[in-house]
């Protein structure tokens, strides 16, 4: 009766040997250490907010702070993004080519739209839209499909 309940203990014991320690690790210290900005931070949260509070509708939105205006070349030339949010949204799921968006006014109105939602996450940082976001859309496939500048809304000229 004795040797029945040791060998079960033995085989449990000579078991556990072989699994690894569960729990032990560490945090990175290099991953403590780098420092982010609170702007990247704040850009990140409102990215991240809108994509799960629109979860079946949300649009690829990216926003970018550019200090020195180093994004300019992304847009036509009389447009300064120094200072700005630069707001990249890209269309992935077909919204902006519905065969309703032919027009161009009714297009301008989804862009407007569509801004309008990613711009509520981003308040916090960006006090005034007209004057603190730059935006620009895009289609599926990557072609620049209008931008918004200084509280107005246009088409790309090609």
């Amino acid at each position: 009766m004795r040797s029945k309940k040791l060998l079960p203990a033995f085989l449990l014991g000579v078991g556990l040997c072989f699994v690894p320690v569960l729990g032990y690790g560490e945090v990175k210290k290099e991953m403590d250490e780098k420092k982010v900005s609170l702007m990247r931070f704040h850009l990140l949260w409102a990215r991240v907010n809108y994509i799960m509070d629109y979860p079946t509708t949300f649009l690829a939105v990216n926003f970018i702070y550019d200090p020195d205006g180093k994004y300019r070349g992304e847009f036509p030339e009389d447009i300064d993004t120094k200072g700005k949010i630069c707001a990249q949204i890209t269309d992935n799921r077909d919204v902006f080519s519905i065969p309703f968006y032919k027009s161009k006014r009714a297009l301008l109105e989804r862009f407007k739209e569509e801004l309008e939602a990613a711009y509520w996450y981003i308040d916090r940082v960006a006090t005034d839209m007209d004057t603190d976001i730059v935006a620009k859309f895009y289609s599926r496939e990557g072609n620049p499909l209008g931008y918004f500048y200084q509280g107005e809304y246009h088409l790309w000229e090609k």
